[in-house]
């Protein structure tokens, strides 16, 4: 009996610390929190500028690259699509930003749970039209948001840009396709960071993005140059609340994603998909969209780089305004 009065408590607490969170909002951006799995997310809510009470807005759900946090990418493209008359979500990923859990651990299973939790939290806003939410991710977010659209009834269609899709083909590669190297390399890694969280509570970190010039010169990939020139000191992505690493447990999780494994599940899914003509990503973004089994729609941003779709006017506005015209295509 005392353990059954103890979980009504503990209901009661979330339930009204649920409420809270969704009280006093203003148009434009709201900070917010909401429970994914029992970890405690913090996100940017924004409400569309002409947004009065009483009104329902279609929504979506923004996930963040491998590494960012809501004050970067996600934050600009939920900033300009509330301005076309959606409520949008910007999330820190558990782990992540503000949000607790594990530290820098990046589950893409974990991260699409995130999503799907962050529907849950938008549906109980009164001011969301529950008959259209959607779901949109950048980069490797991209295969997160577009794991948890197909897992997700309640997600209508998926927007994606510049995205990156795939671990596991990716690391193989780089290994020269052997497994025993993997074992050897990222997964001697990932051991080592999981006995030590094991025993002490503590990860082990790794620097993701080259932050001197030889470590630039000397990155395996153009999407990891590229990174340097966006999430460091004095470039557009920098803030306070991101940090360069992740926890080395990741590994166990990156050597096996791949969204292709799933493309079979999105027939009739809506997805629109955004990529650079110069993107080192584009490849990846061309073969997701001729997988996916549903109206879709391609863009091809002639000029533009995998990291100019995070934040330059120039290719991000045009980007915003094909989202916004393909997912209004799709309102009931």
């Amino acid at each position: 009996m005392k353990t059954l009065k103890m979980f009504i408590v503990i209901g009661l607490i979330l339930s009204a610390f649920s409420v809270a969170t969704a009280r006093d909002l203003n148009p434009g951006k709201n900070l917010v929190s909401y429970v994914s799995d029992g970890d405690k997310v913090i996100a940017h809510l924004y409400l569309p500028t002409d947004y009065q009470k009483g009104n329902k807005y279609p929504a979506i759900v923004f996930t963040p690259p491998a590494t960012g946090v809501k004050e970067q990418t996600i934050g600009v493209y939920a900033e300009k699509l509330s301005k076309k008359g959606f409520v949008t979500l910007a999330f820190d990923p558990r782990g992540w930003g503000e949000s607790e859990g594990i530290p820098m651990y990046l589950d893409p299973y974990r991260f699409a749970d995130d999503a799907k939790n962050a529907v849950s939290f938008l549906l109980t806003l009164d001011m969301v039209d529950s008959k259209n939410i959607f779901s949109s991710g950048i980069c490797m977010g991209s295969g997160f948001a577009a794991l948890a659209t197909v897992m997700d009834a309640r997600v209508k269609a998926l927007a994606v840009v510049s995205p990156y899709l795939d671990g596991a083909e990716t690391f193989l590669k780089n290994a020269r396709g052997s497994s025993a190297a993997l074992r050897k390399t990222m997964l001697a890694l990932a051991a080592k960071g999981r006995q030590q969280y094991h025993e002490t509570g503590k990860p082990v970190l790794i620097k993701v993005v080259p932050e001197t010039q030889k470590e630039i010169d000397a990155a395996p990939t153009e999407i990891a140059k590229g990174m340097a020139n966006y999430y460091l000191p004095g470039k557009p992505g920098n803030t306070p609340t991101w940090k360069n690493g992740f926890n080395t447990m990741t590994a166990e999780h990156l050597i096996t994603w791949s969204i292709y494994n799933f493309t079979h599940l999105y027939e009739g899914i809506p997805t629109i998909v955004i990529y650079g003509d110069k993107a080192a990503s584009k490849d990846g973004a061309e073969r997701f969209y001729q997988q996916v089994n549903g109206p879709k729609e391609r863009v091809i941003v002639k000029g533009a780089n995998h990291f100019d779709l995070y934040w330059k006017p120039e290719y991000v506005d045009p980007a915003v305004d094909r989202i916004e015209a393909f997912l209004k295509k799709h309102l009931s």
